[in-house]
């Protein structure tokens, strides 16, 4: 049978990992020694797209040919922050389709690594993505010539690679997950039998390290410009700048200072940045953290003081702002992954190898139950408030329900209107009443077969699977017959269509 791999798809970095029958995981090492690739693609004006470091090498000298950040454009159809599309020799990009390359590219590390394709895998996403996103990341891996056996919410992934390192920390765990582009903060029950279930879940996913690398790169150019040099408007030394504002950030988790040479104008400049500096530039950014995380705490009915452990994950978390911003909310100093880079991969391999059925059934990882995860966002239909006779959301599942949601989430509802011959049924992601701050997901039409008098009973049901998908069916709440069933639109992801054609495309194409 072939193997399960588990892959964290991240903003800036990725990573591939197997967990075999005896419980043990490996992190695939590439050609170059490396573990972590970065999420980066070079497209050469001859030749198949470059994913990783050499790619990202080449973000200085030709940054219109790289794609880069694409994970914060799932769901949408482009990635760029002006919302143009991502062009490159005629071709517009997705980030789907960016996103599948990037998966190519560990597939072939794993191959290479067990000499066997790779055509299972666990793939994780932040806990705060919505429908649109995770469907999108399932396309990814399926252009990628995957199957996508589960989309595991990154946290859990992590506090499951944890508990397996560390079985005698039973207890109630707010894993606190801030990568390169992305931020959550979940909060999760673990058992003495290793038993996991996520008790609730907020977060960004537009926010990361990127945006602190923005804010010191905004100070660069501020401080150029006075000095007489542009490093704002010369792609090359913008691009140069970023890595080495990158650089920086990373020194000042055990630095004081960091120093780096700025070239603009054909002249150097010495640029200096302290941590209280940088600490300066990003505490709006930590004000946005801090409210967050006591909100998610809140909003679980729970107490800082419930904490048993906060658990630090993702490369950002390494910024010693973070680090004390948790220990002063929970009142205990944090701990962290065993790896921060790559425990969340190593958590999707170890699901991958329960779904498997493989695992020596003798194993710690066979004994303990999959993790529970739960949803991000509500989901209610559209209807009428009969009191300000306004559209409002009615919520039929709400955030925080553990998935697989069973039985379904059910709701009865009336018609308005006297006669109706059929019910017009709107899907909307969000956890709010107001229409203007959610997402519609589904639309679609249901007859009755006759018409029917006004406040006729409409019974609506909604699942959620643990593979991510939901789905809503309508009966008559009278007869009970069948009236429809809603399919998930996403005008932002490729259609079935796109999908056939960018894979029948993209599979004649290669990855170095």
């Amino acid at each position: 049978m072939d193997r399960i791999f588990g892959i964290d798809l991240g903003t800036t970095n990725s990573v591939i990992a197997h967990t075999d029958a005896n419980g043990v995981t490996e992190v695939i090492t590439g050609k170059d020694g490396g573990r972590i690739v970065p999420s980066v693609i070079y497209f050469p004006k001859n030749g198949d797209p470059v994913v990783g470091t050499n790619a990202r090498q080449r973000t200085i000298t030709e940054p219109e040919r790289i794609a880069k950040l694409f994970k914060r454009g799932m769901g949408e159809r482009t990635f760029l922050p002006d919302e143009e599309p991502f062009i490159v020799d005629g071709k517009t990009w997705s980030p789907e389709e960016l996103s599948s390359l990037v998966l190519r590219k560990l597939a072939q590390m794993a191959q290479e690594r067990y000499g066997e394709p790779v055509r299972r895998a666990v793939i994780t996403v932040p806990a705060y993505f919505g429908e649109a996103e995770r469907a999108a990341t399932q396309s990814a891996g399926e252009l990628a010539g995957l199957e996508v056996l589960r989309i595991l919410s990154e946290p859990t992934a992590a506090a499951l690679a944890h508990g397996l390192d560390h079985p005698d920390e039973p207890g109630r765990i707010l894993v606190f997950d801030l990568g390169g582009g992305t931020f959550d903060v979940t909060i999760m029950d673990v058992r003495a039998d290793g038993a996991m279930e996520v008790v609730a879940t907020d977060g960004d996913r537009q926010l990361g390290g990127m945006d602190f690398d923005e804010l010191v790169v905004q100070k660069m150019i501020k401080m150029a410009s006075e000095a007489g040099l542009d490093i704002a408007t010369e792609p090359w030394a913008r691009q140069d700048a970023y890595l080495k504002a990158e650089e920086m950030k990373k020194e000042l988790s055990d630095l004081d200072t960091a120093s780096r040479s700025l070239t603009g104008s054909g002249r150097p400049l010495q640029f200096d940045l302290s941590r209280n500096e940088f600490e300066g530039l990003i505490k709006e950014k930590l004000r946005e953290v801090e409210d967050t995380t006591l909100y998610m705490i809140e909003n679980a009915g729970l107490q800082p003081s419930d904490l048993t452990m906060v658990l630090m994950v993702g490369g950002s978390s390494r910024i010693s702002a973070f680090q004390k911003l948790l220990a002063k909310v929970s009142g205990r100093e944090p701990a962290f992954s065993r790896n921060l880079d790559e425990d969340v991969a190593r958590g999707a391999a170890m699901l991958g190898a329960k779904l498997g059925g493989e695992l020596d059934p003798r194993t710690q990882l066979a004994k303990i139950p999959p993790p529970v995860d739960m949803i991000a966002h509500g989901y209610g239909v559209s209807t009428l408030d009969m009191e300000t006779s306004r559209m409002i959301n009615s919520i039929i599942i709400p955030a925080q329900t553990q998935i697989p949601i069973e039985p379904p989430g059910e709701e009865t509802f009336y018609t308005a209107e006297e006669g109706q011959t059929q019910v017009d049924i709107m899907l909307n992601e969000g956890d709010g009443e107001d229409l203007d701050f959610v997402k519609l997901v589904a639309k679609g039409s249901g007859r009755f077969g006759r018409p029917v008098p006004r406040q006729h009973p409409v019974r609506i049901e909604v699942t959620f699977s643990d593979d991510q998908t939901v789905r809503l069916s309508a009966y008559d709440g009278e007869s009970g017959a069948f009236l429809c069933k809603l399919e998930v639109e996403r005008p932002g992801n490729l259609t079935k269509a796109e999908r056939l054609k960018a894979r029948e495309s993209l599979s004649r194409m290669g990855v170095k």
